[in-house]
């Protein structure tokens, strides 16, 4: 099994919350990053016997993109010198969940050895 997930991640205006902006799995070059996501998330629920249904699926993918974004804001406002955000989570299954920028994840962010 996989240890680590990277999901790479946009802060941009979305179109489904109006003009707010928020945290969105990036999606691009041929890579559906947020299925791969959702999977994971289903496979951690399914661990914990949770049915992961659609209605079950949209609220955790929500509710992750907001601990994402929570965590962002108090980066920038604090940031001082460094030069990228990659949040990470643990999750039950003890599988470690990166988050942050596609470039940063790329540049900081190597697979376990």
């Amino acid at each position: 099994m996989q240890s680590d997930i990277k999901v790479p991640i946009v802060i941009g205006r979305n179109r489904l919350r109006g003009s707010s902006e928020g945290a969105m799995v990036f999606d691009d070059f041929g890579q559906d990053n947020l299925s791969a996501f959702r999977a994971v998330l289903r496979k951690e629920a399914e661990m914990q016997g949770i049915n992961s249904d659609p209605d079950w699926m949209s609220k955790a993918v929500t509710q992750m993109l907001k601990l994402y974004e929570d965590a962002f804001k108090a980066w920038q406002a604090a940031k001082n010198d460094t030069v990228g955000f990659v949040w990470e989570c643990v999750m039950p299954s003890g599988r470690t969940l990166f988050m942050g920028d596609p470039r940063t994840l790329a540049k900081f962010c190597v697979p376990a050895t």
